[in-house]
């Protein structure tokens, strides 16, 4: 079956959440402070759908571009797909129109998205991504830094001595893992080591010096994400002083109480959603949909952190300023929809702890910012505020190499040799039910098998690929699973039928090594399969036309991409069916009920499929008041969850 799944890339753990809080200590303080540690290698697994996460004092925030903002602000992203978890995004194709202003760093300098022009003196230049320069480097041992790092190092020199070596790049340590792997390399990229240039923009027609949130190719983030390691400028800014009482008052309870002004620092600011109430996604139950508070579905036994038990308003709430000094508070809530949140280990059924809450962030931004003859350096915390009010952070979270103790010291999470669970359907965390196909992918070099192998019967095996997965569930009882597929970098296997609901932790052995993992088994929690990034339903079409039935395809190639074939009804006296396969029905008798689009579909059988043992199939009949619709939503609702969304095309 896994050639119903596309791979997925996870690597990287959660911020200091052993201490509550990512803290204001400086970088490296724990550890020997030489190779401090990339955040995004670190915690990136544990992000939301919009990029952000928070540490266990609820501080909400984001350590690369927070695309669900710079959908709000139509920042070149469009939407593919809707889902339990929230919107996926992904970058548009050219032509591209200039990023807005997506934050402010706290010496006063813009934050932008990644688009901005080719030619950084000129507005009539062409549009494109501007890219980082900084570039992983070329070494299999960690004995020197790079030149920019030394700054970070005072009083070590370039070439290290042996007790300040880090270890040898590797699986488990591989380039990436810390900002000593990355040099700048000028004449790769378009800014300097702060992430920034000088250049006109439309807000600033004779030109500022600005940060650039920066993509890779691909569309993933590119080190150093948003503000390097250093401000380039002076920082009076914080976010922790209030407004002084003779301050001007620019907006306030939902309204601007002046004439809006074209001041950066005053109107770039994102108050649209102001009067809106923050919502969180919880991990232990998407298809409840997001709530105002948070959390409120618990599981017997989880252990939480922050959270929110009265509603609270969202983005900016207030701007006031004076002739030095643009002031804003909020929430730090932002107003798309948060969460939720997964992590690795053998806890809390996979999903995160931590939990945002009201942080009353208080902005403090400089209107006129001057060039630092000494570069200051960028802290652990916020180091700037997105326009919503959310923190924006940088590369670090507090965890350094230790020679002497032969590992990263700080956060112990990306020490350890651990896994992330799925479902095999909708690719999503969260809940999962008896007899449900799952997939896993290893963290932090961790190595799932010793070969690739298939399931090569229908009959699956409990040993594939050099190794094996027990799941010892909430009753204590620990069960053999069955492997569908098992390669050193995915594994798919079912959950027991017999399994206890409630937490459960599973290993994967491979070659002795134990993997440990973490899911959360409940009674039934639908997930459909898909058959490509925009989200086709794996499904086919049944048509019966004068009493015969014959099987059609609703994708075809284009391009050696698979995309959604219309759906054509044909003659009046054909009756067409929906053939849909997902997972995660569970062992007992469910109540099925199916929309598509707007329209609610009838529903003759939700059941096993009968020949591969863990595959669901929905069969529901095709109204011809479908027809003409284009792309439309598609879910099934089993005892009142709510699957994944995926989509038809109907001519």
């Amino acid at each position: 079956m896994q050639n119903f799944i596309s791979k997925i890339v996870v690597t990287l753990a959660f911020c200091l959440l052993i201490n509550g809080s990512c803290g204001a200590q400086p970088p490296g303080q724990q550890g020997g402070g030489i190779w401090i540690r990339n955040a995004y290698y670190g915690e990136g697994h544990t992000f939301d759908k919009c990029l952000g996460h928070q540490p266990g004092n609820g501080a909400y925030h984001h350590h690369a571009h927070p695309i669900c903002l710079r959908a709000q602000l139509n920042d070149n992203v469009v939407a593919v797909k809707n889902g339990r978890l929230g919107a996926t995004y992904v970058e548009k194709s050219a032509p591209w129109t200039h990023s807005p202003i997506l934050g402010w760093a706290f010496d006063g300098y813009p934050i932008y998205g990644p688009y901005g022009y080719s030619d950084p003196t000129s507005a009539s230049s062409a549009i494109r991504r501007i890219k980082s320069s900084f570039q992983l480097r070329n070494i299999t041992q960690r004995t020197t830094l790079p030149t920019w790092a030394l700054a970070h190092h005072t009083g070590v020199s370039q070439t290290l001595s042996a007790n300040q070596y880090g270890p040898e790049v590797s699986d488990i340590y591989p380039l990436g893992r810390y900002v000593e792997d990355f040099d700048v390399v000028t004449s790769t990229g378009d800014l300097d080591q702060y992430n920034g240039r000088f250049a006109v923009t439309p807000e600033y027609p004779n030109g500022t010096y600005a940060y650039y949130t920066t993509l890779n190719e691909d569309g993933s983030p590119a080190f150093p994400y948003i503000v390097g390691m250093q401000y380039y400028g002076s920082v009076t800014g914080n976010a922790s002083t209030a407004a002084p009482s003779g301050a001007t008052t620019y907006f306030t309870n939902g309204a601007y109480t002046q004439t809006v002004t074209g001041v950066p620092h005053l109107n770039s600011w994102y108050t649209k959603n102001s009067q809106q109430n923050a919502q969180v996604v919880s991990g232990y139950d998407p298809s409840a949909g997001a709530k105002t508070t948070w959390p409120t579905d618990v599981p017997t036994g989880a252990t939480v952190g922050g959270g929110q038990t009265t509603v609270a308003k969202a983005d900016t709430q207030t701007i006031s300023y004076t002739d030095s000094t643009v002031y804003m508070t909020a929430n730090n809530l932002g107003s798309y929809n948060m969460g939720p949140w997964f992590i690795d280990g053998a806890t809390n059924g996979g999903v995160f702890p931590g939990w945002p809450s009201v942080q009353n962030n208080r902005g403090q931004f400089p209107r006129s910012p001057t060039v630092a003859t000494t570069k200051t350096n960028t802290p652990l915390g916020a180091v700037g505020l997105w326009v919503n009010g959310v923190g924006v952070y940088n590369v670090l979270d507090g965890s350094s190499y230790s020679t002497a103790a032969g590992r990263d010291a700080g956060n112990p999470v990306a020490n350890v040799l651990s896994s992330i669970h799925v479902s095999s359907g909708a690719f999503e965390g969260g809940p999962t039910s008896p007899g449900a196909m799952m997939t896993a992918f290893p963290l932090f070099g961790a190595k799932l098998a010793t070969s690739t192998a298939s399931t090569p019967t229908v009959a699956l095996p409990t040993t594939l690929g050099g190794a094996t997965v027990s799941v010892r569930d909430s009753a204590g009882t620990t069960i053999a699973a069955e492997i569908l597929y098992a390669s050193p970098n995915q594994l798919n296997y079912r959950v027991p039928e017999n399994a206890a609901t409630g937490f459960a932790t599973v290993t994967i052995t491979a070659n002795s090594v134990a993997i440990p993992g973490a899911i959360y088994i409940v009674a039934a929690y639908p997930n459909v399969f898909q058959i490509n990034s925009d989200g086709l339903a794996a499904a086919t079409i049944l048509r019966v036309r004068n009493g015969q039935a014959s099987y059609e395809s609703i994708f075809q190639t284009v391009n050696n991409t698979l995309v959604a074939l219309p759906i054509d009804f044909g003659p009046a006296s054909d009756q067409l069916y929906l053939v849909l396969f997902g997972t995660g029905l569970g062992k007992n008798s469910v109540t099925a009920t199916a929309k598509i689009g707007d329209t609610d579909v009838s529903v003759l059988y939700a059941g096993a499929q009968g020949t591969f043992v863990g595959l669901d199939q929905f069969n529901l009949v095709l109204p011809r008041t479908l027809a003409g619709k284009g792309k439309v939503d598609l879910t099934v609702t089993i005892n009142g969850k709510i699957s994944n969304t995926s989509s038809l095309t109907f001519k």
